[in-house]
């Protein structure tokens, strides 16, 4: 079997899995502005999603549960984009993995995230990093270990709240769960040379633009070396 897996067509999906498959093409039509059409029209959704649509209900769960986890930083009450961004840079830092970092160099700074802060996770330099940074990586780097102390889950609640931290915890875990997802099937990656001129683009734009937060120009995840959205074969 070759890996990445193969977006399936959608008449060789069980009918009453085909709810769930259009559901997935259906948004990533919407987002890629790419226009209505009949569901037998075949749409390539990019390679990440297109692996997980061999399992239409599973790619609809994950879809909805990516949606979630972002639109939590429009609302009060729980942690903010650049908190869900720092997620993405601890964690591509822990696992010494660039699978999420095409998307999220960018997205972490435009939401607020340091580019400093960017440059000392993946020096592993958390002197570098300043005190609430650091309290969320610590955090971060507990959750995945499965062992949080009692003084940084206090510092944590105090910080975003009950419901904010069982919200934290979950993306981070969810984080983890689409990283494992992307490598193992090899969807794509970026060379950590690759990441430098993303860094450098960022530390440009982010003076150019003067970004203050706001993550609202997301797109689905997808690596340098993805096939793009909206192919036909």
């Amino acid at each position: 079997m070759s890996r990445p897996p193969k977006q399936p067509r959608r008449e060789t999906i069980p009918a009453d899995e085909q709810p769930a498959y259009d559901t997935v093409v259906k948004r990533f039509r919407a987002w890629y502005q790419a226009g209505d059409a009949p569901p037998e029209e075949h749409f390539e959704v990019g390679t990440y999603f297109g692996a997980l649509l061999n399992s239409p209900p599973m790619c609809a769960l994950a879809s909805q549960m990516g949606a979630m986890f972002r639109e939590v930083g429009n609302t009060p009450g729980s942690y903010s984009h650049a908190d869900r961004e720092f997620v993405d840079q601890v964690l591509a830092a822990e696992y010494k993995s660039n699978v999420v970092q095409n998307v999220h160099i960018i997205d972490a700074v435009k939401s607020g995230v340091r580019i400093e802060a960017v440059d000392a996770l993946r020096a592993r330099r958390d002197d570098l990093l300043t005190e609430d940074e650091l309290l969320l990586a610590k955090y971060i780097r507990q959750v995945i270990k499965g062992k949080v102390t009692d003084a940084i889950y206090k510092r944590m609640e105090k910080r975003l709240g009950t419901r904010g931290l069982v919200e934290y915890t979950g993306f981070i875990m969810w984080l983890t769960w689409i990283m494992r997802m992307m490598e193992t099937f090899k969807t794509g990656t970026l060379t950590e040379e690759e990441v430098d001129e993303l860094i450098a683009q960022a530390r440009t734009l982010s003076t150019e633009s003067e970004w203050h937060g706001g993550g609202g120009d997301w797109k689905p995840e997808m690596t340098a070396k993805q096939t793009l959205p909206g192919a036909k074969r």
